[in-house]
């Protein structure tokens, strides 16, 4: 078995795409964590190993380029791979092809271990065995995002049940899936974006109240921070150009 690196190769569904028939982001968001989980399994270091030592993996951070998103219908094939870890932070990398073998995606990401109890981070163990490639899909080492300034309210929701992932927090692809559908009014279309980055900045649970904020944005594109009313803290921070 190779343990260097996970394909996950699709026919993507129509119930992942919208009336364009485009896979929404907040469904590549997942299947970028599906990927990473089933590569983690493979490597011993997985959900259920860590939960025997009473901790979890989290994504703390992620940046994604877009030449094309995949379209309903055909075949979309990920691959995902480790390229090391530094103390508190193991990074991952992503590349997606389309049915001829052409990359229409790539994605780099920073990932965290929390103590179950505590939910505070720890050195990763470093025992682990990643099977580490120096290997990075982006030229540029991928800068963690930091918030804006918050300058107009765009939605407020109340986190329901579905939201949350096995981890009893709100499941990571939830935030791009809100933010989505909040900057629709203002212009966004999915199918013009070439890159999006977000940080994830604190747990989020069932009942918080989450502010959309929109910031302002030096660059062409959208820039916002979801805003945990509830805990009076910064949840994440999020750029689509």
């Amino acid at each position: 078995m190779n343990k260097k690196s996970v394909q996950i190769k699709k026919v993507v569904p129509a119930y992942e795409t919208g009336p364009d028939d485009r896979m929404h982001c907040h469904w590549l968001m997942n299947h970028m964590q599906e990927a990473a989980t089933l590569h983690a399994d493979t490597l011993g270091i997985g959900v259920n190993d860590l939960a025997k030592s009473g901790q979890m993996w989290v994504l703390t951070s992620m940046r994604i380029g877009i030449e094309e998103l995949p379209r309903r219908e055909e075949e979309f094939e990920l691959t995902t791979w480790s390229r090391g870890v530094k103390r508190l932070r193991a990074f991952r990398e992503f590349s997606g092809c389309d049915a001829n073998g052409r990359e229409r995606i790539r994605a780099s990401s920073e990932w965290m271990v929390l103590d179950e109890a505590t939910r505070k981070p720890i050195v990763i163990n470093p025992d682990f065995n990643f099977y580490a490639q120096d290997k990075c899909v982006f030229q540029n080492a991928m800068k963690r995002l930091r918030p804006g300034t918050p300058e107009k309210e765009i939605r407020t929701l109340t986190v329901g049940y579905s939201s949350l992932d096995a981890n009893g927090h709100v499941n990571n692809a939830e935030y791009l899936r809100w933010s989505f559908d909040g900057l629709r009014p203002m212009g966004l279309d999915q199918n013009e974006i070439k890159s999006i980055r977000i940080a994830f900045l604190s747990e989020v649970f069932e009942g918080n109240i989450i502010k959309l904020m929109s910031c302002n944005c030096s660059d062409d594109g959208f820039e916002l921070i979801g805003f945990n009313e509830t805990e009076n803290r910064a949840a994440f921070a999020l750029k689509i150009e």
